[in-house]
């Protein structure tokens, strides 16, 4: 479509939507100044289009460049959005961690400003145990009040502690603990070495034994002596004549026992057979000598057999069992 106006300028565009060539650049003409013609239009000179290219008009290419974009957006928010809770994720439980901790003791020390803390510990009835093991196992410079404190926990560290038998806390509010010590009783003296320890019925080890201390028990030495004395000594006490003649047993290759008297004699007893043992040599009349005279090496390994000998020699002497002859040392003491 063609429109003509004189003295205007002037403009050229398709009818329809199909694209169309155009100039690379418009040019915009004054038409001519002509003698009017009657019966004839006046007439523009439009220059010939110098391109055949295809441009699409500013207005729609903006559009279509919007529309290509928006395509990313969302794809791309969704990979930032990943991104950051995995990095939130990363951090969440360390993070968590800290925060619960710095406000425990934010409640600890709105506690203790409260006048709940734990000011005062009060100790009574140990004499062997150490006041530093207690305060330890109470682990009191983490634990400053009572919603802290965990009695159950306490109470089986301070169990842990070698003289401590049982163990008693109370809570007095607003802010002393008072604990109660019971302590284990030795049962008997196991040397090790050049070390004496001190050993409960229980075969636990309390501690070394203090060289000014006067502990009156008897006597053991020997690796394994510690865990198998008692056994050796409750025998021992159903036979007092040999009982009171008791210097020190000795554990021998960790499965049998050797009795030293304090004569120096040597009782031989077998393998997991001490009460056995020690009842041949009670009924023994031949044996009694051993028990108070000069030492001898009195062997009851074998079952039914009395075998004796003087300490430091090669001699020895028989005795069996089987026989009228035999006496028994309790029948003597009567």
């Amino acid at each position: 479509m063609q429109q003509v106006e004189s003295k205007q300028r002037f403009w050229w565009r398709a009818a329809h939507d199909a694209p169309t060539l155009e100039p690379d650049a418009a040019r915009w003409v004054t038409p001519a100044a002509e003698p009017a013609t009657h019966g004839r239009a006046a007439t523009a000179t439009v220059s010939k289009r110098s391109s055949t290219a295809l441009r699409i008009p500013r207005g729609e290419r903006r559009t279509r460049r919007l529309k290509r974009g928006k395509r990313w957006v969302l794809p791309t928010l969704a990979v930032a959005a990943l991104g950051a809770l995995t990095g939130v994720a990363a951090y969440a439980i360390p993070l968590a961690k800290l925060k619960a901790i710095e406000l425990s003791a934010k409640t600890d020390d709105l506690i203790a400003a409260a006048g709940f803390g734990i000011d005062q510990v009060n100790v009574s009835g140990q004499r062997y145990t150490s006041d530093s093991d207690i305060f330890d196992a109470l682990d009191l410079p983490n634990v400053k009040t009572f919603a802290a404190f965990d009695s159950d926990a306490a109470m089986k560290r301070i169990g842990r502690i070698p003289w401590v038998d049982t163990v008693q806390l109370t809570r007095n509010y607003p802010g002393t603990l008072d604990i109660v010590i019971h302590e284990r009783t030795p049962a008997f003296i196991w040397t090790r070495g050049d070390t004496n320890y001190l050993v409960d019925a229980s075969g636990r080890t309390l501690g070394p034994k203090a060289a000014a201390s006067n502990w009156n028990l008897p006597r053991v030495v020997g690796e394994g002596a510690d865990t198998e004395a008692i056994l050796m000594l409750s025998a021992l006490r159903q036979y007092p004549r040999i009982e009171r003649q008791y210097a020190y047993g000795e554990r021998i290759a960790e499965r049998r026992w050797r009795i030293v008297l304090k004569n120096g004699t040597a009782l031989d007893l077998a393998a997991d057979r001490e009460i056995e043992g020690l009842e041949e040599i009670a009924n023994t009349r031949a044996a009694a000598p051993a028990l108070t005279g000069p030492p001898m090496i009195v062997d009851v390994r074998t079952p039914g057999r009395v075998v004796m000998r003087p300490a430091g020699t090669n001699a020895t002497r028989t005795s069996s069992l089987r026989g009228a002859a035999t006496t028994s040392l309790a029948s003597a003491e009567q």
